[in-house]
């Protein structure tokens, strides 16, 4: 038996002379990547750079939208009023298709990033601030979230919704991923092990042990080309096609 899944992956994660990543790099490793757009991250240099050479790679692009939060790399949770949210999300999407457009792409999807992937599946004010701006924008874009009311309410939009599963972080019980300050080194067989279980198994062990069911057309990976590598690797000697986002969602 042959499996079909997708990676995605963060990339643009720099802002003037400050860099996050090899992004040029990872470009080459993984089918769909979301591209930071100036609010946690990013600069216009950056997601024109980064978005020209996705283009031509043939890349799936998306935009990374997060809370307005540069000093904190959108990783504090805030209290914001959800048509602000709404109003940030649009200007983000906007901005970066702008660069896909220049480039002769088009965009196939948008992620919240950090504090907002959570606040968006645990408050239905703020995810519907996200999915009307998706919405309005474009509704043929894939939003790719966690678990909660993104997922619940993407009938009421006419968007597709899926979820995600994290294979280089730890899962909570609640079913998001634990935060890290600083991202720690991870065994690349161990990461690997996880993506093959989610994709066969469609499970994940949470932090105190529980299993959490995860079944996903896409699973996340963070910029460390050796563990994406090996990913890649242990996945095709399973029989595991990595494939880009919308031909996941069709085998799914």
């Amino acid at each position: 038996m042959t499996w079909k899944i997708n990676i995605n992956t963060d990339v643009g994660d720099g802002y003037g002379q400050w860099r996050l990543g090899v992004d040029e790099e990872i470009l080459s490793l993984v089918p769909t990547v979301n591209i930071a757009c100036g609010f946690h991250a990013g600069d216009p240099r950056i997601m024109h750079r980064v978005t020209a050479r996705a283009v031509e790679l043939g890349v799936d692009v998306g935009a990374h939208v997060s809370l307005p939060d540069l000093r904190g790399f959108g990783r504090r949770p805030m209290e914001i009023d959800p048509g602000d949210l709404r109003d940030d999300v649009l200007y983000q999407v906007g901005s970066l298709d702008a660069f896909v457009r220049a480039e002769g792409g088009a965009m196939r999807h948008v992620k919240p990033h950090g504090a907002l992937y959570t606040m968006c599946g645990k408050r239905v004010d703020y995810a519907q601030a996200l999915l009307e701006a998706v919405a309005k924008y474009d509704d043929e874009l894939i939003v790719i979230t966690g678990p909660g009311w993104p997922q619940r309410l993407a009938a009421d939009y006419g968007l597709t919704v899926v979820g995600e599963g994290y294979i280089d972080l730890d899962y909570r019980p609640d079913g998001y991923p634990e935060a890290e300050e600083t991202r720690r080194p991870r065994d690349p067989e161990d990461v690997a092990l996880r993506a093959l279980r989610i994709v066969k198994e469609h499970t994940a062990k949470a932090l105190d042990g529980s299993a959490i069911e995860v079944v996903t057309p896409t699973l996340c990976l963070h910029g460390d080309r050796s563990v994406i590598r090996h990913v890649r690797e242990r996945l095709a000697e399973e029989d595991v096609d990595v494939v880009g986002l919308s031909s996941a969602l069709a085998a799914a």
